[in-house]
């Protein structure tokens, strides 16, 4: 990698340039997420075809990819969505909604009020 740096006037501007690739941990959801994404998506909890958590992360592991797992649960209609990508957006959607604090409803006094 190589730093580049160039002042104009007095700013200074540093360029970090080369083929550094970090992936972000949040960018890609883990094979945990991606299955309970799967199991939530399940349309009816009371069929007894539905698959439970465990399974579908064996399937996971053991296929050629969550595509081809998404497509085996779909097929045999435990799952509504169009794409495997629906299903994790809105699985993750969710969370991040319940994960929320709950805001109070309550006027706040300007900091330095006092009654």
């Amino acid at each position: 990698m190589m730093l580049t740096e160039r002042t104009s006037g007095n700013t200074t501007l540093r360029l970090l340039s080369g083929s550094a690739y970090r992936r972000e941990s949040s960018a890609m959801p883990s094979d945990s997420q991606i299955a309970h994404a799967l199991f939530d998506a399940q349309s009816a909890p009371s069929v007894p075809s539905r698959k439970s958590f465990d399974e579908i992360l064996f399937m996971g592991q053991h296929s050629t990819g969550w595509t081809q797992v998404f497509k085996q649960l779909k097929s045999e209609g435990l799952i509504q969505e169009q794409t495997l990508g629906h299903v994790v957006a809105r699985w993750t959607n969710r969370t991040i909604r319940s994960r929320r604090p709950i805001l109070a409803h309550a006027e706040l006094e300007p900091v330095g009020a006092s009654a």
